[in-house]
């Protein structure tokens, strides 16, 4: 790449579009950047002033759609697929998540604490910890003593010593700690055979170490759609609106490529069933994306394609521009929470939206929905589980 290339590739600053932070059951806001305990820093402080995580959850979640950029995936050599051609439900609709961590994470901690960001905490004084509950039990009844804590920190696991504080009759140990995390972002597609769905097509990613959380389980939700903040250069817009406390689905794996899982039901009013393209099919022109932007109804918005690489594996696979004159008037382009958007070429299903260009709303990239499907694939019955 020459210079000038490097200059343009460095000006272009991607952001992922799925709405998730941390902190299951905690209400939210989008005005606020600088909140501790959370997974983007969004949301709401705990209660009591503690400084450990609120471990209840609510009814409602109310949500702000940011996360930042996932960076990464190269060309690869394209992967073999399916000569029979795979007919989907197409999505378009927008979904609450809700999920837990497989390990209890650190979002925060005291200048003086042995704790980093990030850790993720694996046992006290020899005791596996898998929740906030399983740490609230270490501490009850402490009346003094070093506590001996196991901590995985890049990739290797690292022995602590760890002096319990006293706050009012609670002892802490002095960090924020994240154990879940919720968000809005868009379904791809539903097997119309199985109801296995795909969304998001990118992952719900650490904020710390931006690599896709070890999750133990989750659940798909509705979403009341609460507004848009459009887009503008330099400032993404996003989707906000409201968790309700309502699953209708579970979720199975998340991926560099998505997050995947099972509705309760599938959806047959007004459902479109497509099949899907292969990779080499995807051609440079028009297109149209599916999203639900306005009164909670999906529409559909016309968009260009261009720039198509038909050996990427990764999340950019292609780039899109936005040339819908109604979505650019409700949203400015491309928002958080369209991630997953479907997208549709020549009667087929192609792909999902997956980022968005700051410095231009109005354009993004998109992922193959091959790439979606083998992600799937690849993981499925493969979800760690807790003890």
């Amino acid at each position: 790449m020459n210079n000038k290339g490097r200059s343009t590739a460095a000006a272009l600053i991607f952001c992922l579009l799925g709405a998730f932070f941390s902190g299951i059951g905690a209400k939210a806001s989008t005005d606020s950047l600088d909140n501790q305990n959370s997974l983007y820093a969004l949301a709401s402080p705990t209660d009591n002033g503690s400084t450990e995580a609120a471990s209840e959850a609510s009814a409602d979640v109310i949500i702000g759609s940011r996360i930042w950029e996932l960076l990464g995936g190269g060309e690869e050599k394209a992967v073999k697929t399916s000569s029979a051609r795979q007919t989907l439900i197409v999505g378009g609709t927008i979904f609450g998540t809700r999920i837990k961590e497989a390990r209890v994470s650190v979002a925060s901690c005291d200048e003086d604490s042995s704790f980093k960001e990030g850790d993720k905490i694996i046992s006290i004084n020899g005791k596996d910890i898998y929740s906030i509950n399983d740490i609230k039990d270490a501490l009850r009844g402490y009346s003094g003593g070093v506590f001996s804590v196991t901590v995985e920190r890049g990739g290797r696991r690292i022995a602590l010593s760890c002096t319990p504080k006293q706050v009012g009759k609670d002892y802490r140990l002095g960090a924020v700690l994240r154990e879940g995390a919720a968000g809005i972002g868009t379904i791809t597609y539903i097997d119309p055979k199985t109801g296995e769905f795909g969304g998001l097509g990118h992952g719900i990613c650490d904020p710390e170490s931006g690599k896709v959380i070890e999750m133990s389980g989750g659940v798909v939700t509705d979403v009341i759609l609460g507004g848009i903040k459009k887009g503008e250069a330099g400032t993404p817009g996003e989707l906000s609106g409201i968790l309700t406390d309502h699953p209708h689905g579970e979720i199975t794996s998340n991926t560099d490529c998505g997050i995947f899982g099972k509705l309760n039901t599938v959806p047959t009013e007004n459902s479109i069933t497509l099949p899907i393209a292969y990779r080499n099919e995807v051609h440079a022109g028009e297109a149209k994306i599916i999203s639900t932007l306005k009164n909670g109804y999906t529409a559909e918005y016309k968009i260009e394609i261009s720039d198509v690489k038909p050996s990427q594996l990764g999340t950019k696979c292609f780039k899109i521009h936005v040339k819908d004159n109604a979505l650019i008037a409700i949203s400015g382009g491309i928002v958080r929470g369209m991630s997953g958007s479907p997208i549709i070429q020549d009667g087929k299903l192609v792909g999902a939206v997956t980022h968005v260009m700051i410095d231009d709303p109005t354009s993004g990239y998109g992922i193959f929905i091959e790439n979606m499907l083998n992600a799937s694939a690849s993981t499925r019955n493969e979800l760690p589980k807790a003890a």
